[in-house]
C-alpha cells in the first residue's frame, strides 16, 4: 500500500472517530444539521390537543410544539396562514404568568392560557399583529404552563371558554 493511500485512510479514520464522538457526546459546539433536518424536527413536533367545550364536544387541534427558548421565541411569526384546526402549543418551563406579543406576525390569533392541570385559565381573542407604532404585551394575570395559539375566530366558532379542559395527546421529550 503506498503512502498516499495510507494517509487517506488515516484521515478518514480520524474524521470518522471525531464524527462518532461528536454525535455520541456532543463535545464540540458544532452541528451537522441542515435545513432539511430542521424541517424534519418541526414536522416531528406536530401533535394534537383536544379541547372539551361547554357542550361536552371535543375539538381537536393539530399543534406544533414550541418547547425550547428558540422555538418559543420564533412562534408563528412570519406565517401567512394557519388552518382552522391548527395551532402552536407553547410548553413553558414553569407554571407562571407568561407574556406574548404579536411581533413579526402576519395573521390574527386567539390565545389560550392553560394551567398545569389542563384547564383554560384565560383567553385573548382576535389579537392583531403589531404595527410599527403599537405592539402591546399579551399577558394573563393567571399562572399558566401551556399557551395555545390558534387562528382568530376559533374560540367563538367552537364555543371555547375559560374553565374548559384541554387534553394533551402529545409526547413529552425528556
Amino acid at each position: 500500500m503506498n503512502a498516499q493511500l495510507k494517509l487517506l485512510l488515516y484521515i478518514c479514520l480520524v474524521v470518522g472517530m471525531l464524527y462518532y464522538v461528536q454525535q455520541k457526546y456532543n463535545l464540540f459546539e458544532i452541528s451537522f444539521d441542515n435545513k432539511e433536518s430542521k424541517q424534519e424536527e418541526v414536522e416531528n413536533k406536530i401533535q394534537r390537543v383536544e379541547i372539551i367545550n361547554e357542550d361536552g364536544g371535543s375539538i381537536y387541534v393539530e399543534v406544533e410544539i414550541a418547547d425550547t427558548n428558540e422555538l418559543r421565541r420564533l412562534g408563528l411569526s412570519g406565517r401567512t396562514e394557519l388552518g382552522d384546526y391548527q395551532g402552536m402549543l407553547f410548553i413553558m418551563d414553569t407554571l407562571d404568568t407568561h407574556s406574548f406579543w404579536m411581533k413579526d406576525m402576519e395573521i390574527s390569533l386567539d390565545i389560550l392560557f392553560i394551567d398545569s392541570n389542563g384547564k383554560i385559565v384565560d383567553i385573548f381573542e382576535d389579537q392583531k399583529p403589531c404595527t410599527e407604532a403599537f405592539c402591546p404585551s399579551i399577558q394573563s394575570p393567571y399562572p399558566s404552563k401551556y399557551v395555545l395559539e390558534v387562528v382568530d375566530g376559533f374560540v367563538g366558532i367552537n364555543r371555547v371558554e375559560v374553565g374548559n379542559e384541554v387534553v394533551f395527546d402529545i409526547s413529552f421529550e425528556e
